[in-house]
Formats: structure tokens, sequence, C-alpha cells
């Protein structure tokens, strides 16, 4: 549980501070986006490595020799809630936009890399 708790901490700071970086280089640049849209591809990559990690936690003491295949098998629900649910929305015009992409993509990378440095701690502590 504690694991959960310090691993939710670090990514909300972590993509809040991006979070910051990135729509205030929107504003700068004067890029047309929704903050509707800002918001949603934040938050559904905050819920999607909640959901990856937290199962990851799960299972790592049930079953921790196929961490890495789950934590593959996590980037492929990823992928796949990306295309159920928000590429219809960003699509929603009929295009995908730069700003569209980047409002999933950028959220979705610093998720990713605090999952894998997290998934990689995991590791080094049930292989002591």
């Amino acid at each position: 549980m504690r694991e959960l708790l310090r691993f939710t901490l670090i990514l909300i700071s972590s993509l809040v501070v991006v979070g910051g970086l990135h729509y205030t280089y929107f504003l700068i640049r004067d890029l047309p986006f929704s903050l509707a849209e800002f918001l949603y591809g934040y938050g559904i990559n905050f819920v999607m490595a909640l959901i990856v990690y937290g199962g990851l936690l799960y299972l790592a003491r049930k079953q921790s020799t196929y961490l890495g295949f789950l934590f593959l098998a996590g980037s492929g629900f990823k992928f796949a809630i990306y295309f159920l649910l928000i590429d219809p929305v960003f699509r929603a015009d009929g295009q995908l936009s730069f700003t569209e992409f980047f409002l999933f993509f950028i959220p979705y990378l610093i998720c990713l890399t605090i999952e894998t440095l997290a998934v990689i701690k995991l590791l080094k502590k049930i292989g002591q």
C-alpha cells in the first residue's frame, strides 16, 4: 500500500509540473486547445498509470515471474484505451491536430517513464 501511495504522489507531482509547462507552452505559442481535452488527456493517463501499477503491485505478490509481461500488457491496455476513448474525442472534427496528439502523448510518456522506474524498483526489491 505504501508503494502505491508513493507512486501516486510522484505521479501527481510530475504530471502537475509537466502539465503546467505544457499548458504554458500552449498559451505562449497561442496554440488552439481545449482545456477540457487537456485535462482529459492528463486525467486518463493518470488513471491508466494507477490501474497498471496497482495491478502490477497486486500481482507481484502472487506471480512476480511474469511482471515484465504484465507490464507490456499494461502498455497494450493503455493503447487500447487510447483508440477506444481518446482518439474518437480528438478526431471528432475529422482530424487529429498537432496539439491534440501531444495532449495525450506528453502525459503518456511521463506516466510511462514513472511506471518504468517504479517497476524497475519493484523488481529489484523482489529480487533481493
